[in-house]
């Protein structure tokens, strides 16, 4: 198969590129970013803006049996590559977000598929969710195309995505901590999350790409067992050979008293899980363990990493006051 990523060139894009060219396929990427290191000699490196109409044109001189987009995150984005590859592809696979549940009225975990469909957006969003905000809108312009012009499109909701080469470092934000031997708070440690591994979610992409019948379909995808944060932080320091010395006061506690909350990016007001039957149903989905997955990408943070610290740490050591003054309260 010939298959083009618009992205392609980091984490879990990369990830896919390889998994797919390894698999006998053609591959391109299609990125600003290239030419990148890490990327077989077999897999073509082709230099461009996503958000540049001719430059997308460049790519659809000849046809393609599958186009992943990782990099799509408005309407007119969404818009530009529908009058692109029209005819130009077999697949059109979107990689979306979780995030898309985030800007729904009255959607609860856990979430389904079809709430994009039977839910309004909610009146007032703050901009804290134009990136979900962003995502829904690109959706909708996909499954309009599907619907009116057999447009072959194909979404993928994935949540949190973890593994190495995350350029977020939010989970490497606990392990630091974990490692530096001091207490970490833990707003909302009990609700509960859906990770997904990056190379499941590399993993997810191929699957899609070979099954028959994608088109106009959404799916999600993450781990098999749901997460509490207290959970992700107990496994993790168990896998490091440390103790959990995790805090957990009250929210309004933490605000008063100026914790900074970018100090736990996992942290949430409320559960936040994906339903994964229709994927486990339909497409057989298993993931991989978590305890399997997150003992490789802790490794790898541990004895591979050589970037920087998360800007969050920056904090750590207001975070070291703040926790003396927990323990220590009347």
């Amino acid at each position: 198969m010939r298959i083009l990523i618009l992205g392609g060139t980091s984490y879990f894009g990369k990830e896919a590129a390889i998994r797919l060219q390894q698999a006998g396929n053609e591959v391109t990427v299609f990125s600003r970013r290239v030419p990148v290191d890490g990327l077989p000699l077999d897999i073509k490196q082709s230099r461009g803006d996503r958000t540049v109409e001719i430059d997308l044109s460049r790519m659809a001189v000849e046809p393609w049996d599958a186009i992943i987009d990782n990099i799509c995150f408005n309407a007119e984005d969404a818009q530009k590559a529908i009058r692109v590859f029209s005819g130009r592809t077999g697949l059109y696979l979107f990689t979306s977000s979780a995030s898309v549940y985030s800007v729904l009225d009255g959607a609860t975990s856990p979430f389904r598929e079809n709430l994009t469909e039977l839910l309004p957006l909610k009146a007032q969003l703050k901009e804290k969710y134009a990136y979900g905000l962003g995502k829904y809108a690109a959706e909708k312009e996909f499954l309009k195309a599907f619907a009116e012009k057999s447009f072959p499109a194909a979404i993928i909701r994935p949540p949190v995505v973890i593994g190495p080469n995350d350029p977020t470092l939010r989970a490497y934000s606990y392990w630091l901590r974990l490692a530096d031997g001091g207490p970490l708070f833990l707003p909302g440690a009990s609700f509960r999350n859906r990770y997904i591994f990056s190379k499941d979610l590399a993993r997810a992409i191929e699957t899609l790409v070979y099954d028959r019948e994608p088109h106009g379909k959404v799916y999600n995808f993450g781990d098999s067992q749901a997460l509490t944060l207290e959970d992700f932080i107990k496994v993790s320091a168990r896998i490091m050979h440390k103790d959990s010395p995790a805090l957990f006061p009250d929210y309004a506690w933490l605000k008063e008293n100026g914790f900074n909350f970018e100090a736990s990016p996992f942290s949430m007001g409320g559960d936040f899980t994906l339903d994964i039957a229709k994927a486990e149903a339909e497409l057989g989905w298993a993931s991989t363990p978590a305890a399997k997955w997150l003992e490789e990408t802790i490794n790898w943070y541990l004895f591979s990493y050589t970037g920087p610290a998360p800007k969050n740490y920056a904090f750590r050591r207001q975070e070291l006051e703040l926790a003396k003054k927990w323990t220590t309260r009347v």
